[in-house]
């Protein structure tokens, strides 16, 4: 039977704390050979030019749940949220459809674990401070599910709009048992010795020098967050996958923009978060780090499967 799970569904069958264990268990794939990207990591296709709708395409197989998926996704100026966005999801060895998931609450969750993951496995010690750059729907799921991983830290919460901030972080700290509250982005960044960026800007946000000694920047944002003086004050780099780094977000605008060529990042990569889970690479965990996540869809799909698992057995 193909199953179509919508967003209300989708959030019913999986908890927050078990999208963080199964976003782990598909980076270790990953960095095992049991799963893999599509080849290139993002297909992008224009809609109709004028309300300007765009489409992209990213594909992923995981061996050992035996699936592969298509991760589709419309923007644009006429796209509905909750409604543009699904995991297509296939038997890896038959081809037989299994269903499709909702990528609106799906992709957040998934977000917001991959950062908690790459923190948690980057300073295994503990993370006491979180500056946390943003106040979209992510953010909101990052603030809901960091209690499962970091249950004594206090956030920061900034954003370009101490305003906007100082009203999400109100709105927010019911959502939460942790301490959470608003900040002057500078004030965030020298007070917090990690920094998370989950904003939609596309634009520098803060440079190197506002950073405190050995911080660890974990960067999700989509868009264009700071400028690569960033990458050269770090001693350590590491991605999720370094072909959709190089393709969206800040490591996409400082190739297009000069600052660096894709050799360059492949030269400074350190790891990725999957070896470092799978205990491949090992890297100090207190040093100036710079991690930069944009999302493998090995993650995407491995919550899917656990989403439809379950709608065929409540079924």
């Amino acid at each position: 039977m193909f199953h179509v799970i919508e967003d209300d569904q989708a959030r019913r069958l999986v908890e927050r704390a078990e999208a963080i264990d199964i976003v782990s268990a598909a980076y270790r794939a990953a960095a095992a050979g049991q799963a893999a990207v599509s080849q290139p990591s993002a297909l992008f296709l224009r809609g109709r030019p004028e309300p300007d709708t765009h489409f992209k395409v990213k594909g992923a197989v995981l061996d050992a749940l035996n699936v592969a998926g298509f991760r589709l996704i419309a923007d644009g100026a006429r796209t509905v949220d909750g409604k543009n966005a699904y995991l297509y999801v296939a038997d890896a060895e038959t081809g037989r459809p299994i269903g499709m998931v909702s990528e609106s609450w799906l992709h957040r969750i998934r977000t917001a674990s991959t950062g908690l993951v790459t923190c948690r496995a980057l300073r295994p010690r503990g993370i006491r401070t979180i500056a946390l750059i943003g106040t979209g729907r992510i953010a909101e799921e990052f603030i809901r599910s960091c209690h499962c991983v970091f249950p004594q830290v206090e956030i920061l919460l900034a954003s370009r709009s101490t305003a906007r901030a100082r009203a999400a972080a109100e709105r927010w700290q019911a959502l939460t048992p942790i301490r959470l509250r608003a900040a002057e982005l500078k004030d965030a960044l020298s007070a917090a010795e990690t920094v998370v960026t989950i904003s939609d800007a596309a634009e520098r946000l803060f440079a190197a020098a506002d950073l405190p000694a050995g911080a660890l920047i974990c960067a999700m944002g989509g868009r264009h967050e700071f400028d690569s003086d960033v990458l050269a004050a770090c001693d350590v780099f590491v991605v999720d996958e370094i072909d959709f780094v190089c393709a969206v977000g800040s490591g996409s605008h400082w190739i297009a923009s000069g600052q660096v060529t894709r050799a360059d990042l492949e030269r400074r990569l350190d790891a990725t978060i999957g070896q470092v889970l799978a205990g491949v690479k090992s890297l100090p965990d207190d040093r100036p780090t710079l991690t930069i996540i944009q999302g493998m869809a090995v993650c995407d799909l491995a919550i899917a499967k656990t989403v439809l698992d379950r709608a065929a057995a409540k079924a």
